[in-house]
């Protein structure tokens, strides 16, 4: 439902409007103000999409309230209504007026003029594109709008004169710096408003150095949340006792050795297991980067991967065997230890993938950032042929070849996230009962990247 105020302190005059707006339009939302404060008060506790003002009311010889209004909501269209031609509505103009009309006012002029307004005011809400591409293509297209941002708790007004950014403000910050800031933000919802031309320009960057201002900006955010989550979300390690307990480790694991003072992970196969005895793996290769390590007498750390778990324990080297093959036998831990790899791994990777929506055209892309729980899906746009409407919340179902896998493999997910830029879609996928064989190869392969990491 759209929102008139209408200024006015004659009852008369005051009832005659509100009355020739709701026979106009019956779905409409009419608020009253004796002078322009009074409207500012309103306007800044209700969204407002037009605001009628009579400019010839009594005891009023200039327009210092009038320009207050519309240097105050300058994305809010005005109709002034002026008991005088010429040089009054000429002013009423260059303060801020979408239009001024000389009274007595021809109602069918009125309402014609407010019927466009109400719909420009606001011309568009989108999504999922990228603030400072947008900007790029308003500065393209030399359009001049206010941009409303949506942000989580916060939100911000970016002023646009002929495509270019000449104001912005937030909460707490004005200007360049707002800007900055506003342009940091990531999954905003930015609706295109009317802008009357009453701000002075207070950016006078290019556009590319704030975008990549804000760039810096986001970054050092990102680094920050990295630092606090990895200080304050730190994963527990859990214990296990084998007293008595076959440990999870099956024969032919692969089980990546560390040796004191040495600095990289050795891999070897667990070949046998004598319960609350000792552990059979084979031989690391090559033999002679160990062969002056086995007589060491601390014990070595033993790690592997099951079932979405990253073990390990330390274990004395018992012994060695060169024929018929060269195998280590060490102690059997009486603890073992773990962590949930679901939370705490994940990697780049690039998997060709194809994406399929229910009851729409399947779409090509590729997995990145993979991890247990999900992954990040990159889309290339092409011939700028438009995608389907994606939305967040919703299924999809995934088909690709996973590392270590030869047949291709269904996985079902819902879109967690989504961020449309010029050149590519990125969906952010979160794994829907994922089968364990599945999050068991992936659990390995993040593992196997540790290795090559350390």
């Amino acid at each position: 439902m759209k929102t008139v105020v209408i200024i006015e302190n004659e009852a008369v005059e005051l009832e005659a409007m509100v009355s020739l707006f709701e026979q106009w339009q019956k779905e409409i939302n009419i608020l009253t103000a004796s002078e322009e404060k009074a409207a500012i008060h309103i306007m800044s506790q209700h969204h407002v999409d037009l605001v009628v003002c009579n400019l010839a009311m009594p005891s009023k010889d200039n327009l210092e309230g009038f320009s207050l209004l519309t240097h105050t909501f300058p994305y809010i269209p005005c109709i002034a209504l002026s008991s005088g031609k010429g040089a009054p509505q000429e002013e009423a103009m260059r303060r801020g007026a979408s239009h001024c009309l000389a009274k007595p006012v021809d109602a069918s002029q009125l309402l014609l003029h407010a019927g466009d307004l109400l719909d420009t005011a606001t011309s568009g809400t989108v999504k999922g594109i990228p603030i400072h591409s947008f900007l790029q293509m308003l500065e393209t297209e030399e359009k001049t709008c206010t941009l409303r941002i949506d942000h989580n708790n916060d939100n911000g007004l970016l002023y646009i004169q002929n495509g270019v950014l000449i104001g912005a403000q937030t909460k707490n910050f004005v200007g360049r710096e707002a800007a900055s800031l506003i342009l940091s933000w990531q999954e905003t919802v930015v609706q295109i408003c009317y802008f009357n031309g009453q701000r002075k320009r207070e950016i006078n960057t290019p556009l590319i150095s704030i975008i990549m201002e804000a760039f810096r900006i986001r970054s050092e955010k990102e680094k920050q949340q990295e630092a606090s989550a990895s200080k304050t979300h730190q994963l527990p390690l859990k214990h296990l006792s084998t007293l008595g307990k076959r440990i999870p480790l099956e024969i032919g694991s692969r089980v990546k050795l560390e040796f004191p003072h040495l600095d990289s992970l050795c891999e070897s196969v667990m070949v046998g297991m004598l319960q609350d005895h000792c552990l059979i793996v084979t031989h690391p290769q090559p033999f002679s980067d160990l062969a002056e390590k086995l007589g060491v007498t601390e014990r070595v750390i033993i790690k592997y991967v099951h079932k979405g778990r990253l073990w390990m324990f330390k274990a004395q080297l018992l012994n060695t065997m060169a024929s018929p093959c060269d195998l280590l036998f060490f102690e059997y831990p009486a603890v073992i230890h773990y962590h949930e790899l679901r939370e705490a791994q994940r990697s780049s990777i690039f998997v060709p993938c194809t994406f399929h929506l229910p009851d729409k055209p399947e779409l090509y892309g590729a997995l990145s950032d993979l991890s247990l729980t999900g992954a990040l899906c990159r889309i290339r746009h092409k011939n700028d042929i438009a995608l389907p409407r994606i939305d967040i919340g919703g299924s999809i179902m995934l088909r690709c070849l996973l590392p270590g896998i030869k047949e291709e493999q269904i996985i079902d997910g819902i879109v967690r996230n989504l961020q449309i830029d010029p050149d590519e879609t990125r969906i952010g996928i979160e794994f829907e009962s994922l089968q364990q064989h599945l999050a068991d190869t992936i659990g390995n392969y993040l593992y196997s990247l540790e290795g090559q990491s350390e």
